[in-house]
């Protein structure tokens, strides 16, 4: 009776094991993004473009065989960061975070990813402080926010305002933006841009983007008439700047924004007709896809056309980042790594070697060791020169070559771009 007991017990024992083992060979990926809060439009945007790239993942195996698991945590601001990422880390077991689009909360769990000895992969918060820190295991797929303002100016000074016919010891310029880190770097690269090309800055203004009024602002940037505002925002101050500049009859010749805002539906669906013509500096989920390798034109169509089935929407330029970044991760680096042990997928990120064109949003990806940033993503305002945001939602989503120039008055929008 002795022996069968024990036998039973065994065989109980090694079917917990076994039952165990199977309940933990997933691979867990900890996701940290703002899902509520004024953050939460385009942090949901971005986790859309995650759970897309996961499914058609696992829908091909999965990696080594093992299904992927996101494990997806609401972090509305940078004070709930570090306490989020600490918990995926001690209570869920997490090696690899992704995250975060909002710049002051990578700043925060990227530290936590660092001091814990997990990757920290990034896909979309642009601060340049978040790579300047020296973290080995942390991986950027975005350009640096300066670089964004720049490339931003530089569109301003070498397009804009030519086809204006406005010399540049001539023109006007104010820079208006939210005031993270994101903001103020982006809006540092364009006034360093602006002031080496001797343009005057007529105007620079900072907010909060958890602001309620931009009106002071608004008559602010009235009083000072500028030809082009360069302006950086989320999407809930986007929204109320623009608002309220119809309200006050602002007019200019052009705005460019600085992703955020200004390259997604909520903005149009807000806004209507008079969002036509605005410039749009960032990555648009709708481009011209000629110039992508033919394995990523294909992945293109695919991500468009099971992204508007499994959402019923059309995706944002965020969500085709966030599906880039985990597509990236999923199908590159953790097979390369053979699963999550740390040091084994951070030697796989810095093996990565794509050329520009071979990812849905055209970007290359390349590491570089020391700081962790892909040398190889850009400002798309280089690569698309010449396009503008010509959005009449939700019946179309898309960009065109056909520029007006300057950009017309208040109610005097509905064919620009046609």
């Amino acid at each position: 009776m002795k022996k069968v007991r024990k036998l039973l017990l065994n065989t109980v024992c090694a079917a917990m094991l076994s039952a165990g083992a199977s309940a933990h060979a997933d691979i867990k990926v900890g996701v940290v993004l703002p899902l509520t809060g004024p953050l939460a439009s385009l942090g949901n945007d971005v986790n859309r473009g995650f759970e897309l790239a996961r499914d058609l993942v696992n829908e091909k195996g999965g990696v080594a065989g093992e299904k992927v698991v996101l494990l997806t945590t609401d972090v509305p601001g940078s004070n709930e960061a570090a306490s989020q990422a600490m918990r995926l880390i001690n209570r869920d077991g997490v090696k690899v975070l992704v995250g975060s689009y909002a710049s002051s909360i990578s700043f925060a769990a990227s530290q936590v990813a660092e001091r814990n000895g997990v990757i920290y992969v990034e896909q979309g918060a642009v601060a340049d402080d978040i790579t300047r820190r020296g973290f080995k295991n942390l991986f950027r797929f975005i350009y640096p926010a300066s670089e964004l303002g720049k490339g931003s100016a530089q569109y301003a000074t070498d397009v804009i305002l030519p086809k204006l016919g406005v010399p540049l010891d001539k023109a006007r310029v104010a820079i208006l933006n939210e005031d993270s880190s994101y903001g103020s770097a982006v809006a540092d690269g364009a006034r360093k841009w602006l002031k080496e090309k001797g343009v005057q800055i007529v105007d620079e203004s900072s907010y909060s983007y958890k602001t309620t009024d931009l009106s002071s602002l608004v008559q602010r940037l009235k009083s000072s008439n500028p030809d082009v505002i360069v302006a950086c925002s989320y999407t809930p101050d986007g929204i109320l700047f623009w608002r309220q500049a119809r309200e006050a009859n602002l007019n200019v010749k052009a705005l460019i924004g600085n992703g955020g805002a200004h390259n997604i539906p909520d903005f149009a669906e807000a806004l209507g007709d008079d969002v036509n013509g605005v410039f749009n500096a960032g990555t648009s989920a709708y481009f011209n896809d000629a110039g992508l390798t033919p394995e990523a034109a294909a992945l293109f169509k695919v991500f468009h056309e099971r992204y508007e089935q499994k959402f019923g929407r059309k995706p944002s330029a965020h969500s085709a980042m966030g599906f880039n970044a985990m597509w990236v991760l999923l199908s590159d680096v953790l097979p390369a790594a053979g699963g999550v042990d740390p040091d084994k997928v951070r030697q796989a990120f810095l093996a990565l070697d794509k050329p520009v064109g071979s990812t849905i949003v055209g970007w290359g990806v390349k590491f570089d060791p020391k700081t962790g940033e892909n040398t190889r993503a850009f400002p798309m305002v280089d690569q698309w020169q010449g396009r503008q945001i010509r959005t009449i939602w939700p019946a179309e989503f898309g960009v065109t070559e056909k520029i007006t120039y300057p950009l017309p008055a208040w109610g005097q929008r509905q064919n620009v771009g046609q």
